[in-house]
Parts: C-alpha cells; structure tokens; sequence
C-alpha cells in the first residue's frame, strides 16, 4: 500500500468507499493507477488508456458497492478485485479497438510518468466518480440489468437477450454497447474508437 496511506488496513478502506468518502476513492484511484499501469504500458496502451481503466474500474466498483454485488472479506485484498476488474477492462478496450500490437512496437513512458499523477486527475477522477453516483439511474431499468447480468453475474448475451425480451444475442450486444457509451457520455469519458 502507498505510504501516505490514511487506511490501516484493507476493511477500513472497504468501509471508508462504502461511505463514499472522497480520500478513499482518490486513495483507491492512486493505488490502482501504479497497480495496473506497467500492464497496460507492457501490452500498447498509453498513460491516458490507464486513466480511462483505472475510472471505468472504480465505476464498476461504485456499482458493485451501491448494489451489493461486493462484499469485503479477509481473503481477498480489495485491491487485487480491483486490479482483476481492470485488467478485464483493459482487454474489452483492447478487443474493442481491434489492436493488435507486436512487441516491437511496445515503447515504455518514462518511470515518472508512471509514479506521478497530477492533482488535476484527482480532482477530475472525484468530480466523475460524484457524476456516476447521479447518473446511473439514467440508463433506464434494462441498460442497467444488461451491465448487472453481463460484468457482474457474466450471464452469456444470449441469456441476456431472452432475459430483457431482446430478439437475438446480437441486438443484445448492441444494446450492452448503447448502455456503456451513454454511461460514458453522462460521466465525460472519452468515446470509443
């Protein structure tokens, strides 16, 4: 853990986030941005790739939390969910753009860029985090049981399409995509490629 650390311990984060308060998301947000970053460097992306993992991270988490779909426990640090959630996201990135990189063309930032983040991004990371809290509920009840049953109960697209009464696992891939980009677009993430 980073050693400004105001959280002991790994419950005391977990009740900390659970009572939404701002020093453990930025916490959080810190800790999995050094966390994640050398993968997403060793595999193509770039630093702003990495922000885009770590908030659409600490998203999926926001939502896990407010519908109890996380739980702390002992064996688990909450800090390697997180990075496993990002590593997911950063491989539906990576399909989603259709890369493909060979390792030659892999260049590394320099280690300071890894190691510092600016203010800046914490304050836009706080200010994202409070605008998912309001919007969610503006997707509408069946964009909102898409995103539940396809990240968080990993229900197929097919179950997922006889599910919400959808004709097909196509147009239920279509719809997940319309449900994450509004997501997107009402906490200002940047639109996919």
């Amino acid at each position: 853990m980073l050693a400004s650390s105001p959280f002991t311990n790994q419950q005391l984060l977990y009740r900390s986030l659970l009572a939404s308060e701002d020093a453990a998301f930025e916490y959080l947000y810190r800790l999995l941005y050094q966390r994640i970053s050398g993968h997403i460097f060793a595999t193509g992306g770039s630093s702003a790739d990495t922000k885009v993992v770590v908030h659409e991270s600490i998203i999926t988490l926001l939502f896990n939390l407010r519908h109890e779909k996380y739980q702390w426990r002992a064996e688990v640090e909450l800090i390697t969910y997180m990075v496993s959630i990002a590593r997911h996201k950063w491989s539906e990135m990576i399909r989603s753009q259709s890369r493909s990189l060979s390792l030659d063309q892999i260049t590394l930032p320099p280690d300071s860029e890894v190691a510092a983040l600016p203010e800046v991004d914490e304050l836009d990371f706080e200010n994202r985090r409070q605008l998912v809290e309001q919007n969610i509920t503006l997707l509408g009840e069946k964009c909102r049981r898409c995103i539940d049953l396809f990240y968080f109960q990993q229900q197929s697209m097919q179950k997922i399409a006889v599910q919400l009464g959808w004709a097909s696992d196509d147009v239920a891939k279509k719809e997940k995509y319309l449900c994450l980009k509004k997501l997107r677009q009402l906490i200002g993430l940047p639109a996919w490629k």
